[in-house]
């Protein structure tokens, strides 16, 4: 299992909670749990998708983060996006990663099939990770507008649903978010030469 050395995640939460600071985000949230969480919790549960280590999530977020600035930068002469909103969803929308996974204590799962993490048992509902993700920011307080609320949700779909109304926003959190797991699972194939 790959791991963040103390400074990968020292910079790592810093690069993330000067965004979550800057966006009021932090009052909402009990942030010394949050850290602990977020550098303790994984983005996905097989070993193959590059995202199954603890720090994981964090990692992610900030990757989405960036990667959804610059494609923001690429067309802002066709699309105004408030940058601000653009980062508020992508702080938010994959924080219940850290309620949904644990550790596997299965070890012949672990060996065999690559499952480092497993779905929690005790996770109430059966609501997806964006529904979740933005529950738990309503319930904190934090105010969503409906454009974010979609962004937020738009995680939770199938990549067939095709809906010509999607804000500019959604395209953009979505495709972010996508680039990004490639890009780890090709960083972790390179890594261990599965290519």
């Amino acid at each position: 299992m790959m791991t963040l050395s103390q400074e990968q995640a020292n910079t790592a939460w810093v690069q993330f909670y000067t965004v979550f600071e800057r966006l009021g985000l932090s009052k909402h949230y009990d942030i010394d749990k949050l850290k602990s969480e977020l550098l303790s919790s994984p983005c996905a549960i097989t070993e193959d998708m590059g995202t199954a280590y603890k720090g994981a999530l964090l990692m992610h977020i900030n990757m989405v983060m960036a990667l959804a600035q610059r494609t923001t930068k690429m067309i802002s002469g066709t699309f105004q996006i408030d940058e601000d909103s653009l980062l508020k969803v992508c702080c938010i929308m994959h924080l219940s990663k850290r309620h949904m996974y644990v550790e596997n204590d299965n070890e012949w799962e672990i060996k065999n099939r690559g499952l480092l993490f497993k779905f929690a048992k005790d996770v109430e509902g059966c609501l997806k990770g964006g529904e979740r993700s933005a529950l738990e920011a309503l319930n904190n307080g934090i105010k969503l507008s409906p454009i974010e609320y979609e962004a937020i949700k738009a995680l939770d779909e199938d990549d067939t649903t095709k809906n010509p109304f999607k804000s500019i926003l959604t395209i953009i959190v979505k495709q972010a978010n996508e680039l990004a797991y490639a890009i780890e699972k090709e960083r972790y194939n390179k890594l261990t030469n599965k290519n």
